[in-house]
């Protein structure tokens, strides 16, 4: 016999796995459609000494750069008022540097690709000037490795990979419920065998 809950649980398996997976990639899509683009330009600034014959660990220099970058004012100065903001600095500028190589990246984000590229080439001219003005004191110098160019695409949102994860949370959900329903169905059988009597013998039935 079956019975509503049954019935029930058994559409909501296959409208989960049917309906979910495709609600969350137009959840995805829609998303990424929505979003307003976001473009990244890179610029690379290398360290090198000033003093001949005297070793000196640039690559410990760059690391030291990269991580004092965007701390509040030590690019302002320079007239520009995206170094001047220090909280849009703190949020739309990244600096790191490699372990092995004396070579420091300026990421910049931005809402179009030539300020994305202007912002990263401001802040590597800004950290640049800072980085020679104490080369006598440290014994290394920043020079220009690599100016930022306009990126030719954004980098978020990517309509492909909001699709990929969106759709996949929904195979994840719709995965859950399948797995669930079934524990109902099972403890409604078993109940239903409890109360349905067990059905006679034909020697019995005759007997009777």
């Amino acid at each position: 016999m079956t019975h509503p809950v049954q019935r029930a649980a058994g559409a909501l398996r296959t409208w989960s796995l049917l309906a979910l997976p495709l609600i969350g990639m137009g959840a995805g899509l829609a998303y990424s459609l929505t979003q307003e683009p976001v473009y990244t330009a890179d610029a690379y600034a290398v360290v090198s000494s000033v003093r001949q014959g005297v070793p000196t660990q640039e690559a410990d220099f760059a690391q030291a750069y990269a991580r004092v970058t965007v701390h509040p004012g030590l690019l302002a100065g320079t007239g520009d008022a995206y170094l001047a903001d220090g909280e849009l600095l703190r949020t739309t500028l990244q600096a790191s540097a490699s372990p092995d190589a004396p070579l420091i990246r300026l990421a910049a984000l931005a809402g179009t690709p030539e300020e994305a590229a202007r912002r990263a080439n401001s802040a590597a001219a800004a950290l640049t000037a800072y980085a020679n003005r104490h080369s006598a004191d440290t014994g290394v110098r920043l020079s220009s490795f690599a100016p930022a160019v306009p990126p030719a695409t954004p980098s978020s949102p990517r309509p492909l990979l909001a699709t990929a994860v969106s759709t996949a949370g929904g195979l994840l959900l719709a995965a859950l419920i399948w797995l669930a329903a079934p524990a109902g169905r099972r403890q409604d059988d078993r109940r239903d065998d409890r109360q349905v009597p067990p059905a006679r013998r034909p020697a019995e039935t005759a007997s009777a």
